[in-house]
């Protein structure tokens, strides 16, 4: 045996494994250094030291000593092939020592039975090796391939292992199911791949990819969209990264070998493009929006500078009377009606024309490639046809609708979209001021009074801030004695370049502009000053009165309950001395609402006027409900006095009517002595320039105080 150990050590120190030798008949175990070692026992002395084979055995893992007994039973039966086994041994030494190692240790055992001449074991004889780093190596991978495998499983993303050189592809099965097919419906290569993008993605793909493997994008990243198994488009988002060898990490490129993720992105792109469309689209009708027009017309702006394009036109269509229909209707049937418009708009355009919506009852249309002019007036009336034709509602009521329409043609010369759309709408308005139901087409002159036009805005915003503005006051008398009773507050305007200039000419700029509000509210404040100063100064049995003009947005927008109710506590003058004029038309636009907003001005005592009052459309039915003290008889039915019209029995009619309702009636535009012994019979009060003309304050003053020394009052101021 001792020659046996010393051939034994002599191999143990060759190699790297130790050795084993139980002899059967003894039951004794020889155990080299390295194998006690491994075992964790203490080393002694390896020539003359045994062991008995539960040394070993009483280590080995309960899980494994099974299969280690049946490796040496096998042998001993006659089992002539050499047995290999892996199994797990305690080291001996584990308990005592804090060795920093494992507690259980992998070995590898080989061994195979020696017999004597008759057959019979004798000896079991064999090697073993540490294999426990392999062991946890193997550990180690198995895991990483688990959390692979159930992160594969796991994600929303479909992975992908590109090995280029063989050109074989590892596909997941998460990859496969986002396009809709089963795991064997997909083969290995690069082409299941490739075929399925789009043609006008692939190109894009490949470059992306192509230009990572060379080395010059340090990752993969792309959009690229792919149709799925029934056919339907997605949108992917690709990522991956290249691995490279040691001389491709030197000289850039040549990958062998690139991997990575694709997520399917389909619901964020259509987000995306939905979030683009709303920004360029109208949400109600689905047409392009103001954006969208502007950007058609810039590119048509910008082919029109090229020689040899041909031109084109921009038409602006307004609905008219459109906010009647949302008023007597309400909204939801208003957007029945433009969505009904709209569509019948975007039937009657040419295919490559845009239409778009602008506002809530504006619609635009781009025509594109005209002949000449009379191509684009030919699309306007189209359209104007198309507006024009009946409309029947859910309700059951059948609407007739009609437009303004303004045409803005390329050949004017334009160097933006946005002046083009301009000149299109000043023709429009001028086509609604014109009468409506019209179509107009801009010229050069309509340029010039859109920006005289904003010149006047601008010089009444000073006007406002400046105190260019002022009061004249025209009498009113009463038509029996010829007496001053009150006066009608009118504004004027001294332009420091222009002089004085005639309400016609700022008021109704001063209301499409919403300055008359402001302008209303100081003309208010200044008369009644000047109303308090006359009663104090020329104090009467019955006090002086002051008519003020309230516009349709003054009534409505201002607070004029709350303007009224301050000035009467901050000036001294009989609340019944103001007299607030109010227009005919503005009455009915919501009759309920402004006799409330009616009702809450005469309980302060104050007086209300109907201006010009049978020149509306005005109801009978509610002229009784309204808390009314005057009806202002309009000049066009006084003038008829004179002329011997059929008018002039209109006079007698709002007379008695006024004497029915117990209202006082005031002639206006009193002009001549006939009309004014005709009036004296059926009116109380008149005015005119028969009377006494507009004057400012002073010249006023005199006539009050000619008045009061029984002077004859003149013809005119």
């Amino acid at each position: 045996m001792n020659t046996n150990i010393d051939r034994y050590l002599l191999a143990e120190k060759a190699g790297s494994e130790g050795v084993w030798d139980w002899d059967l008949r003894s039951d004794t175990l020889y155990l080299s250094p390295r194998f006690k070692d491994f075992l964790g026992l203490p080393p002694g002395n390896p020539s003359r030291e045994t062991n008995r084979p539960n040394d070993w055995l009483s280590l080995v893992h309960p899980e494994d000593i099974d299969w280690l007994h049946a490796s040496f039973e096998a042998q001993m039966v006659g089992l002539t092939v050499p047995f290999q086994i892996e199994h797990r041994v305690r080291r001996a030494d584990a308990d005592a020592e804090s060795t920093g190692k494992p507690q259980w240790r992998w070995l590898v055992c080989r061994g195979m039975a020696v017999m004597d001449d008759s057959g019979d074991p004798i000896r079991l004889v064999g090697s073993v090796a540490d294999i426990t780093d392999r062991k946890l190596a193997e550990q180690r991978l198995r895991q990483s391939e688990e959390r692979y495998a159930l992160a594969a499983a796991g994600a929303a993303d479909g992975l992908w292992d590109w090995h280029i050189d063989s050109g074989e592809v590892y596909y997941s099965p998460r990859w496969k199911a986002m396009l809709g097919y089963e795991d064997a419906e997909i083969g290995d290569t690069i082409d299941e791949w490739f075929r399925r993008v789009l043609p006008d993605d692939l190109d894009g793909l490949q470059t992306a990819i192509n230009l990572h493997l060379a080395g010059e994008r340090p990752h993969l990243q792309h959009e690229f969209r792919i149709r799925d198994k029934a056919g339907q488009e997605m949108w992917m988002l690709v990522r991956g990264l290249a691995v490279r060898n040691e001389k491709a990490r030197i000289e850039k490129g040549g990958a062998v070998r690139m991997a990575g993720s694709m997520t399917d992105i389909t619901a964020r792109k259509r987000a995306e493009q939905q979030i683009l469309f709303d920004a360029v689209h109208d949400a109600m009708t689905g047409l392009p929006n103001r954006t969208l027009l502007l950007d058609r017309i810039g590119q048509a702006l910008d082919r029109n500078r090229r020689a040899g394009a041909r031109p084109f036109a921009a038409i602006i269509i307004d609905l008219d009377r459109f906010k009647a229909i949302n008023d007597a209707l309400g909204s939801s049937a208003g957007d029945r009606v433009l969505r009904i418009i709209a569509k019948r708009l975007d039937t009657s355009r040419r295919v490559g024309d845009t239409l778009a919506r602008l506002s809530a009852d504006e619609f635009a249309v781009l025509v594109d490639e005209l002949d000449d002019a009379g191509d684009a007036l030919e699309a306007a009336e189209r359209m104007a046809r198309a507006i024009s034709r009946p409309i029947t509602l859910e309700e059951g009521r059948d609407l007739v609708l009609t437009a303004s329409i303004g045409v803005a043609l390329s050949q004017t010369g334009y160097d933006r979209a946005e002046d083009m759309l301009r000149d299109a709408s000043l023709s429009m308005y001028r086509a609604k001021s014109g009468g409506r139901a019209r179509i107009d087409v801009f010229d050069a002159n309509l340029r010039r009074q859109a920006m005289a036009a904003m010149r006047m805005e601008a010089d009444l915003r000073a006007a406002l801030e400046q105190g260019q503005l002022c009061l004249h006051y025209q009498p009113i008398v009463l038509l029996e004695t010829g007496a001053i009773a009150g006066f009608e507050a009118l504004m004027r305007w001294n332009h420091p370049d222009r002089g004085l200039v005639p309400p016609a000419e700022f008021i109704p700029l001063a209301e499409e502009t919403g300055l008359i509000a402001p302008m209303g509210r100081w003309a208010l404040g200044e008369a009644v000053r000047q109303l308090a100063h006359w009663q104090a100064r020329f104090p009467r049995p019955v006090p002086l009165f002051m008519s003020v003009n309230v516009s349709t947005r003054q009534f409505r927008d201002d607070d004029l309950v709350g303007a009224v109710r301050d000035l009467l506590d901050a000036v001294p003058i009989p609340p019944s001395s103001l007299k607030l004029e109010l227009t005919e038309s503005l009455l009915m636009q919501d009759p309920d609402e402004c006799r409330m907003l009616m009702q809450s001005i005469r309980d302060m005592d104050v007086r209300l006027s109907i201006d010009d009052f049978g020149t509306g459309y005005s109801s009978l039915a509610y002229l009784h409900k309204l808390p009314v003290d005057v009806l202002k008889i309009d000049r066009s039915f006084v003038r008829a006095v004179s002329t011997g019209e059929g008018n002039a029995a209109i006079v007698q009619v709002i007379a008695g009517l006024a004497t029915i309702l117990r209202l006082d009636a005031v002639a206006e535009g009193v002009e001549t002595a006939d009309e004014a012994v005709y009036l004296r019979g059926l009116c109380k009060y008149a005015q005119g320039y028969h009377f006494a003309r507009p004057a400012p304050p002073e010249a006023v003053e005199r006539l009050l105080a000619a008045e009061d020394e029984h002077i004859a009052l003149p013809a005119s101021a």
